[in-house]
């Protein structure tokens, strides 16, 4: 049980100075990486305890993810962005139809859901390419501005998947090679699923890492890592059958109309 007796802490994950539409203390701010300087009152750094904050440009809210994992005391936990958020359906209707943010989940929601399944994920999106064509970078895009990843570094991923996790290799293809994907690399679960989770991403990530530094010599390559994840997030929840729950998102600085990937 969290520090303050509560059970259930929904990290929002920014990088900048933010306003959170809630004024549910479930929600607690997670400021990464070295952009802003100072911390507003009540709110955390990434780089406290045990971190990789240092690594942010490339990892993006997955540095957060790393410090709940190793630093969060609660038992349940989920990670949220600074304009983005889990919302109940007449939340989303309500954004749809007039932009107003409301209808934010709440611990009763969130304890209701976890007794008939193992994770919260943000609904699927949907692409007309299969995930693997999809996330591929296209000629004449540049890897420091653009949502894609070259073929060379998908084959990479493929390659060390394949070295670490072979027994999981084929779900990894069929994730890859399938039309839809939970992104944005948003969830809410028990921490000890949040932690297996992390342990397995990780270990895979920083072997990744190793071998793009030394493909890609000085080079920063803006949020690769977050990109990768994003799909792999499917292949560990596929590969263990867990009970996915798929939620309703707002966004406070656009209204989403659509799920469809283009």
């Amino acid at each position: 049980m969290g520090s303050d007796g509560n059970r259930i802490c929904i990290y929002t994950v920014t990088h900048k100075l933010c306003h959170i539409p809630s004024s549910d203390p479930m929600y607690q701010v997670l400021l990464v990486g070295k952009q802003l300087q100072g911390t507003p009152a009540g709110w955390i750094r990434d780089s406290m305890g045990d971190s990789i904050s240092d690594r942010n440009s490339r990892y993006n809210e997955l540095t957060g993810l790393y410090w709940i994992w190793k630093n969060a005391p609660y038992d349940i936990v989920g990670l949220c962005h600074y304009r983005r958020f889990f919302a109940t359906y007449k939340g989303k209707i309500r954004n749809l139809v007039s932009g107003e943010i409301s209808g934010l989940i709440d611990e009763a929601y969130i304890l209701k859901q976890l007794r008939r399944y193992d994770i919260i994920l943000h609904n699927k999106t949907f692409f007309k390419e299969g995930n693997q064509k999809q996330l591929c970078l296209k000629k004449g895009m540049r890897l420091e501005t653009d949502n894609k990843i070259p073929v060379e570094i998908l084959d990479l991923v493929e390659r060390i998947f394949r070295q670490i996790y072979p027994s999981e290799f084929d779900v990894y293809k069929r994730v890859m090679n399938g039309h839809s994907a939970h992104l944005l690399n948003m969830m809410i679960a028990e921490k000890d699923v949040v932690d297996r989770y992390c342990q397995w991403l990780f270990a895979l990530l920083f072997r990744i890492e190793i071998c793009l530094d030394e493909m890609y010599p000085g080079r920063e390559l803006p949020r690769l890592m977050g990109l990768i994840a994003e799909r792999l997030l499917d292949v560990w929840v596929t590969g263990r059958n867990l009970k996915v729950k798929e939620c309703f998102t707002v966004n406070t600085e656009r209204i989403d109309r659509s799920w469809i990937a283009r």
